[in-house]
């Protein structure tokens, strides 16, 4: 079976920038950012620097914030749409790997209901879960739904990633590994939280507008993670971006814009520009990079699905710098995965 492309119909967002989609993406265009002094201390007996959602207080537990964030998102995506029909589709949810302390990975098997109870709807009973997984969970979530509207399964998806670092064990977590930034680390990550959520369908036209359309997705393992010494040839992010581009029928010199996750680690730079100089073959004097971690530090799980949003809502505004958009995730666990984003041809418009 070929596959099929998913057109994205609906967003929602939630970071410290931004309440909603289109705010956090207009504070993310204009340079904003929300870095301050959390209620955490690093080894140096200094406060640990982090984003935070402003609305939620810091004291709030790490389960409940997790609803919380996505919850918002959810409703933002929903706008004003009655609950009627839901349960036809599937909510997919995106989180933190199971192995890092504090992910939230834990309550997989309840964070869907929990969900429902909050925003008093019922999403489909038997489709709807939760895949642990990191950065490129958000991407993996995407594939299961595009399995799901080729398979005739569902029509549409909600396809949504929470996570957040901003509870004790994750930032001892990431200090343990020497992946906090601090006074003494300056390689290192700001830790946020950011939920964000698409919907996607199968088929242009059928119920809503076109945002977006997802025209490609490639997946990989790197050997050489960011936990582990092994030499970076950024193997595992070039074979995922090949994959994507060829499933695309496009080649790197056609996108017109970058989105990566890296947030702040040489590692996360030196990796894309490993990747680059093996994926693009001819030279180019610009290709912008758009990276959300400017705004709203290391959101993990999350740090996918925020790339997505992001270019939509500038294709929705008409300043992306072009109609390709290529996004780039990578797990701490390994995992890489990459998306090939289109704006939607509007009617009586010729493709390039």
């Amino acid at each position: 079976m070929s596959t099929i492309r998913l057109h994205v119909t609906a967003t929602g967002m939630v970071c410290p920038v931004g309440l909603n989609a289109a705010s956090a993406s207009a504070a993310m265009r204009a340079g904003l950012s929300a870095f301050g002094r959390l209620p955490y201390w690093d080894d140096a007996r200094k406060p640990v620097t982090g984003s935070a959602v402003p609305v939620l207080p810091l004291d709030r537990g790490r389960h409940e914030r997790l609803v919380d964030l996505l919850a918002m998102a959810i409703s933002d995506a929903l706008g004003g749409e009655a609950g009627a029909g839901l349960e036809h589709v599937p909510l997919l949810v995106a989180v933190a790997e199971p192995e890092r302390p504090g992910s939230g990975a834990d309550i997989a098997g309840e964070l869907v209901a929990r969900v429902e109870r909050r925003l008093e709807r019922r999403f489909h009973p038997r489709l709807s879960r939760v895949l642990p997984g990191g950065n490129a969970a958000g991407f993996q979530a995407l594939e299961t739904a595009r399995k799901w509207v080729m398979e005739r399964r569902a029509d549409a998806c909600l396809v949504c990633a929470v996570d957040s670092f901003l509870n004790a064990r994750s930032l001892l977590w990431l200090e343990e590994h020497g992946r906090l930034k601090t006074r003494r680390n300056a390689d290192g990550v700001i830790p946020g939280e950011a939920a964000a959520c698409v919907r996607v369908e199968g088929h242009m036209g059928r119920t809503r507008q076109p945002l977006a359309t997802l025209v490609g997705l490639g997946f990989a393992r790197e050997p050489a993670s960011v936990l582990n010494e092994e030499p970076l040839r950024a193997d595992g992010l070039v074979r995922a971006g090949h994959a994507a581009l060829e499933e695309a029928g496009l080649r790197m010199q056609d996108m017109d814009l970058r989105l990566s996750d890296i947030s702040g680690e040489s590692y996360g730079f030196k990796e894309q520009a490993l990747a680059l100089t093996r994926l693009l073959r001819v030279k180019r004097e610009s290709f912008p990079l758009w990276l959300c971690a400017e705004s709203i530090g290391e959101v993990g799980a999350a740090a996918g699905l925020c790339q997505l949003v992001r270019v939509t809502q500038a294709y929705q505004r008409g300043y992306a710098p072009g109609e390709r958009a290529m996004c780039f995730t990578s797990s701490a666990s390994g995992e890489r995965a990459v998306a090939v984003v289109q704006r939607p041809k509007q009617a009586g418009e010729g493709r390039r």
